[in-house]
C-alpha cells in the first residue's frame, strides 16, 4: 500500500512528505532528549561526541552513497535494456520489409502486435507494479514459427532468415531482462540498514550541548533533511518503471511511428 502511494503521487509530493516526516520526527526526538539530558552534561562531552559523530557519519555516508549509486546504475541498466529491446524490434522490422511474401506480411503484422502489447499492456502494468502478462510472448512465437517454416533457396534470403532468428532470440532475452528489471528493487534488509543508520546519525546530534535550543534544532533539522533527500533519491530510482522518474518506452514509440508511417496498422488504431 505504501509503495503504491509513493509511486502513485508526483515526485515532489513524495519528497516533501518524506523530508517533513524525517525532520519532524528528528526535532521531536531532540525536544524529548533536552528534557532528560541537561545541556551542561552534554556540553562536557562535546569533543568526544563530535569525534564519534564524524567517524560514524563517514562510514554511513559511504554506505548511503553506495546504495544510491547502485540504485542509479540499476535504473540506467533498465533503461539500456528497454532501448536494446526496442532496437531489436526495429531491426527485425527493417529485415522483414526485405523478405518475400507471405513471410513479410506475417512478420510485420506480428511485430506490430508486439509493439502494441508493449505500449498498451506491458508498460501500464509495470507502472503500477502489476505482473507483466504473457501477451507479449505470443507474437514473438508467431514470428519464430513463420521464420522456421520459411521456404526459400535464395542464398541472400536464407542468410537473412538466419540473421532474423538470431535477432529474435536476442529480443526474447531483452524482453525477459526488462521484465526482471521491473521486478527488481532494493532488498528490505537494506532499507532497514538505511533507516537505522539515519536514526543513529540523527540521534548523535542530540548529544551535543548547545546554549541555543533553536540553533540546535536548526542543525539537527539540516542533518535530517540531508539524509531524507538522499533517501528520496534512492526511492525515486528504486523501481525503474514506476513513478514520475521512470524508464519511458520512447524507443518503442519511435518504432511504432516508423511502422505507422509505412502504413502498418496497429490494434489500437482499429479500435478507434
Amino acid at each position: 500500500m505504501i509503495v503504491n502511494w509513493i509511486y502513485g503521487v508526483p515526485t515532489w509530493e513524495m519528497a516533501s512528505v518524506i523530508v517533513v516526516l524525517v525532520v519532524g520526527l528528528s526535532l521531536i526526538g531532540l525536544a524529548i532528549t533536552t528534557r532528560f539530558l541537561k545541556v551542561e552534561l552534554r556540553r562536557k562531552h562535546n569533543e568526544f561526541t563530535g569525534f564519534n559523530s564524524a567517524l560514524i557519519g563517514v562510514v554511513f555516508a559511504v554506505l548511503l552513497a553506495f546504495i544510491a549509486v547502485e540504485a542509479w546504475e540499476s535504473f540506467g541498466k533498465a533503461g539500456d535494456t528497454a532501448a536494446v529491446e526496442a532496437s531489436l524490434t526495429g531491426d527485425l522490422y527493417r529485415d522483414a520489409t526485405a523478405m518475400p511474401e507471405p513471410i513479410k506480411t506475417e512478420v510485420i503484422g506480428d511485430l506490430a502486435e508486439y509493439v502494441d502489447v508493449v505500449l498498451t499492456k506491458d508498460w501500464p502494468a509495470m507502472a503500477v507494479g502489476a505482473p507483466v502478462g504473457n501477451d507479449g510472448w505470443v507474437p514473438l512465437a508467431k514470428i519464430h514459427r513463420a521464420l522456421g517454416n520459411a521456404q526459400t533457396v535464395n542464398p541472400v534470403q536464407v542468410a537473412m532468415v538466419s540473421e532474423m532468428l538470431r535477432r529474435l532470440n536476442s529480443l526474447y532475452d531483452a524482453r525477459q531482462d526488462r521484465i526482471l528489471a521491473a521486478q527488481d528493487h532494493i532488498d528490505p534488509a537494506v532499507w532497514w540498514v538505511v533507516v537505522l543508520g539515519a536514526a543513529i546519525i540523527i540521534g548523535l546530534t542530540y548529544l551535543f550541548g548547545m546554549e541555543s535550543l533553536a540553533m540546535h534544532m536548526a542543525m539537527t533539522g539540516a542533518v535530517a533533511a540531508s539524509l531524507a533527500l538522499v533517501i528520496v533519491l534512492i526511492v525515486a530510482f528504486d523501481y525503474p518503471f514506476r513513478g514520475e522518474v521512470q524508464v519511458a518506452p520512447d524507443g518503442f514509440r519511435n518504432v511504432q511511428q516508423i511502422m505507422e508511417t509505412a502504413g502498418v496498422k496497429f490494434a489500437h488504431d482499429a479500435e478507434r
